[in-house]
């Protein structure tokens, strides 16, 4: 899509009849305007191409610091009072509940906070961590698994049978059939989804509707490429419904909740009035009113609501410390869950990495193991960690996003490693970088010299958990990742995963690399290519991966070229009334002075409505890009955007690239009667655009068959 400037031609020293070369001032200032628009933005194109280098090193993440305090309530209180509960104000998160487990037995339940701020209809309320619900997000996922699981134990599902088995609509596959063992662990090959992910009440669906109205496209072999998928842990909660035969909210209910004495807890959208009642309101941040509560579509993926010590609850029962007559899983089940799902035949190098556990995320740090899982709607924020060597648990929920864009994130991380440092870290692994965790992630697979060096993970990656067939695709433009070779040996990379700055990463083992002072893993994959190692891919968090970007695919080229090409655009539509009136004005002065006008207009005419098709080939493409940049907004903040404005979007794009042929007809046209520098070059300009924006949009699969995304 970048477009290589020609020579050109040496200036004619003909001299044209003067019927030929009448240009209007405005038409010949109008294409000096596009020529300096073109030389100003390949300027600013070339200086971001270059880049400033990668070898000052950003700040190091803290290194971890053992506390050695003793993990009692008093001490434990003491601080989250002063982790979280100080941290509110300044953050801006309205309220938080907090629950900690130890050797058998809930620790302590914090709430800190505002469950309702008083801003609304109802009055304000303070969270109370026995009595008020929060949202959990996708710590749901590990819920619902746990149900699955039990469906396992019995022997009605098998983890690793084809799933079509047990649905009641075709589930197209084309790339491998899918199991259970690969919706648990994101390899199941799904692009990514987002409408209809969150809606307002009065927007439910069934969760039949959910899994078979609009199945994503499936675009990764199974098993190979971790890719975060909603759908496909909804799917697996659908295969639990079908074989269960009982509807997936009243199973959670009846086979996890009543028998782990989780008596504030559903799946249910609405909640039963008594616990609606208790729910904690979400808000973006403590200044602004309440958003509507959120309706979760992929409800076995997000759609829970607990209070802290109802998942305190939860927590013992995956550590195994509830009772025979509570207990939600065998033993040999819980070590199942609880250990990597997927080795090297499946993943390949990726396996150095991170691995997905059956749901929980394998988030083991040098010296200590632990697995857990996160969640996140647009106002609730969750996490959840357990550390089965010190049998010991943490889960934390909030209410609001905060102020600024991480606010909640951050303070997410550092309850999490801090209780870490705090209570169970000790001073012999602080620091031991090849200390094997639990499931092996992050162990020195080889020696460092051998396998990929800095300069071959060179280049910009596309995030796997992207829309790819259908206009959705047009978001992998925001969130590329750069990563760039260090004179050191290291690479920067930028954005890190999770953050919003650059991360400098060492390579620690032979497809391993480590963030420097941090615990953060990259795992590469390649292909050899006619004797080439290339790194195609590269692994991080466990259900996420960086691909290489294809040039035509990266946001460094894409975006300036689309940019000149609607600057482009945009002057040709400037002149378009200008050159009409100038037109109107040259034959009034004509006819006054006389001139014939017979035949000899016909021709003129018919190149006028060439042109004419041509601009309005432009302008509807214009007004295309402009809606999809509204979608594209639209779409990240989950709004609904109606099929049938995708598909007129789609429309007007379609005519722009049919008006390609009359702009290149008006550009020969052009050319052949030597119609000057400024009207060729102009209408040049206008069909090299026409056609760098047709390849965007088909690239971009704003011109597919699917409009679902």
């Amino acid at each position: 899509m970048i477009t290589t400037p020609t020579r050109e031609a040496p200036p004619s020293r003909r001299r044209h009849p003067r019927l030929l070369v009448r240009t209007t001032r405005t038409t010949r200032l109008a294409a000096a305007a596009a020529v300096v628009a073109l030389g100003v933005t390949l300027a600013g194109c070339a200086s971001g191409a270059t880049g400033a280098t990668a070898d000052p090193a950003p700040p190091a993440p803290p290194q971890h610091q053992p506390g050695g305090h003793s993990l009692t309530k008093d001490d434990v209180d003491t601080w989250l009072d002063g982790a979280v509960g100080s941290a509110l104000q300044t953050t801006g998160i309205p309220g938080a509940t907090v629950s900690v487990v130890a050797d058998g037995k809930v620790l302590t339940a914090r709430g800190y906070g505002m469950a309702d701020t008083g801003t609304g209809e109802t009055d304000a309320s303070r969270v109370d961590p026995e009595r008020t619900l929060f949202r959990v997000g996708s710590v749901s996922k590990v819920v619902s698994a746990t149900a699955i699981m039990q469906l396992v134990e019995k022997g009605d599902l098998d983890l690793d049978a084809d799933v079509q088995q047990y649905l009641d609509f075709d589930l197209d596959t084309p790339k491998g059939a899918v199991t259970l063992r690969h919706l648990l662990t994101h390899t199941a090959g799904f692009e990514e989804v987002i409408a209809g992910l969150i809606g307002t009440p009065g927007s439910e669906k069934t969760l039949r509707e959910a899994v078979s109205e609009a199945p994503p496209a499936q675009v990764f072999t199974p098993g190979t490429t971790p890719a975060y998928s909603n759908y496909g842990a909804t799917l697996a909660g659908y295969v639990a419904e079908r074989v269960s035969g009982v509807p997936f909210a009243d199973l959670l209910q009846q086979d996890v909740f009543d028998r782990a004495g989780m008596t504030s807890s559903s799946f249910a959208q609405p909640l039963p009035a008594d616990l609606d009642a208790r729910l904690a309101h979400g808000y973006p941040d403590d200044s602004k009113p309440a958003v509507a509560t959120e309706v979760v579509n992929a409800a076995p993926a997000g759609a829970m609501s607990a209070t802290a010590t109802d998942m305190a609850r939860f927590m013992l029962a995956q550590l195994g410390d509830l009772p025979d007559d509570q207990a939600l899983l065998q033993p040999d089940t819980l070590a199942e869950m609880h250990r990597p799902a997927l080795d090297a035949d499946d993943l390949g190098t990726l396996v150095a990495g991170q691995r997905m556990d059956l749901a929980f995320f394998d988030d083991s740090t040098p010296g200590l193991a632990a697995f857990g899982h996160d969640g996140d709607t647009q106002v609730f924020h969750s996490a959840m960690r357990m550390f089965p060597e010190h049998d010991t648990g943490i889960f934390l929920s909030m209410n609001g996003s905060g102020r600024s864009a991480t606010a909640s994130l951050d303070l997410r991380t550092t309850v999490l490693q801090g209780f870490a440092d705090r209570y169970l870290r000790d001073a012999a692994t602080v620091g031991s970088a090849d200390t094997a965790s639990r499931g092996g992630a992050g162990t020195v697979d080889g020696d460092a010299s051998d396998g990929p060096v800095a300069a071959d993970l060179a280049g910009t990656y596309l995030s796997s958990r992207s829309p790819v067939t259908n206009p959705g695709a047009l978001l992998a433009l925001s969130g590329q990742t750069t990563i760039v070779p260090r004179s050191d040996g290291t690479v920067a990379v930028t954005p890190k995963p999770l953050g919003m700055t650059t991360g400098v990463y060492e390579k620690v083992g032979t497809d391993l690399w480590r963030e420097v002072g941090g615990d953060a893993l990259l795992a590469t994959r390649t292909t050899d290519t006619e004797g080439d190692a290339t790194v195609e891919a590269i692994s991080w968090g466990a259900s996420f991966t960086m691909l290489r970007a294809q040039p035509w695919q990266a946001a460094s080229a894409v975006l300036p070229s689309v940019v000149l090409a609607v600057v482009v655009l945009l002057a040709s539509m400037i002149v378009w009334p200008a050159t009409a009136l100038a037109g109107v004005g040259r034959r009034r002065r004509d006819l006054r002075a006389g001139l014939s006008t017979g035949s000899a207009t016909t021709t003129p005419r018919r190149r006028d409505r060439t042109l004419l098709l041509s601009r309005l080939g432009q302008a509807s493409t214009l007004l295309a890009l402009v809606g999809w940049a509204v979608v594209a907004v639209q779409a990240m903040s989950f709004a609904e955007v109606s099929a049938v404005t995708l598909r007129l979007l789609q429309g007007l794009q379609l005519l722009g690239v049919v008006a390609i042929v009359p702009a290149a007809l008006v550009a020969w046209r052009a050319v052949r009667d030597r119609r000057g520098w400024a009207v060729v070059t102009g209408r040049v300009l206008v069909l090299a655009s026409l056609v760098v924006l047709a390849g965007f949009a088909f690239g971009f699969r704003l011109i597919a068959p699917s409009v679902s995304f």
